[in-house]
């Protein structure tokens, strides 16, 4: 386990003193700490490299180059991802599905709870070999859908609840959002659809061509900026597979996002459930 000089902050601290001799924090040094991880991948060991999202932006560069480039199994335990509110608006981990998503290599995967981190986690260390990117948000792990526990296939969605009409098809934090929409329209009489994206890439493309066959709207939703993001790219595919079906990107505007209470910024920017 890799850290910036962030043990507490991605809770490392634990693991530091139960495995010494596995746990290294090479300061504030994000892209030393990415060709680390390089190094230690190509040296035959299985690095994880816990790092907020606004932070790992300095290692674009390392990434590319050195592991995606190498096809290095490298894990990425990308934490603050999305709206963290009062950490300030340098903070915000609103671009890594866009920086991440550009890269050749690369995979991305964002759990929707507790349960499915720890899976995604082992997924991307036991089950995978080359870069993997487990992004999710700051504070308490949702504790929500329990009952809802598939195992982690490469590149494939969780269908929660398969209706027609509308289908919400949501990534990691956003799920939770997603279900609290589903019960809005439930009660307005729709039928609506909801689906864990799990990987942002690559996207589930099975998934959207069986939404497109009997529904009439497909609504993304994502705690991310719009462009580059997972919406983007479903609108991408949606567009050049001729699919009929509208799609409804519901996610951050192409902007940087002021500090301030995430539950009131969600609001404001338009991706809480009431909005």
């Amino acid at each position: 386990a890799v850290t910036a000089a962030m043990p507490d902050g991605t809770g490392l601290r634990k693991f530091s003193h139960w495995f010494p001799e596995r746990f290294y924090d090479v300061g504030i040094a994000e892209e030393h700490a990415t060709t680390f991880c390089a190094g230690l991948a190509a040296g035959g060991l299985k690095p994880v490299f816990a790092v907020y999202s606004s932070f790992l932006q300095r290692a674009y560069d390392q990434i590319l180059h050195d592991v995606c480039i190498q096809q290095l199994h490298v894990v990425f335990a990308i934490d603050r991802a999305g709206l963290v509110g009062s950490d300030g608006e340098t903070h915000q981990g609103i671009f890594d599905l866009s920086y991440l998503g550009t890269i050749p290599n690369m995979s991305i995967f964002a759990p929707k709870n507790d349960t499915e981190l720890a899976a995604g986690l082992e997924f991307g260390l036991m089950n995978y070999n080359g870069p993997f990117a487990i992004r999710y948000p700051r504070g308490k792990a949702c504790t929500r859908f329990h009952e809802f526990n598939e195992p982690v296939e490469y590149g494939k969605s969780e269908v929660l609840y398969m209706e027609k009409d509308i289908a919400l098809l949501a990534v990691g934090s956003m799920v939770e959002t997603a279900s609290d929409v589903r019960d809005k329209l439930k009660k307005k009489g729709y039928n609506v659809s909801l689906i864990n994206a799990r990987f942002v890439k690559p996207i589930d493309t099975t998934v959207i061509h069986q939404c497109a066959d009997n529904h009439q709207l497909l609504v993304t939703l994502e705690e991310n900026v719009y462009t580059g993001g997972f919406g983007e790219r479903v609108c991408h595919y949606v567009e050049e597979s001729c699919l009929k079906i509208k799609v409804l990107n519901i996610s951050l505007p192409d902007d940087y996002v002021e500090h301030g209470n995430v539950e009131i910024l969600k609001a404001e920017e338009g991706i809480d459930a009431e909005s």
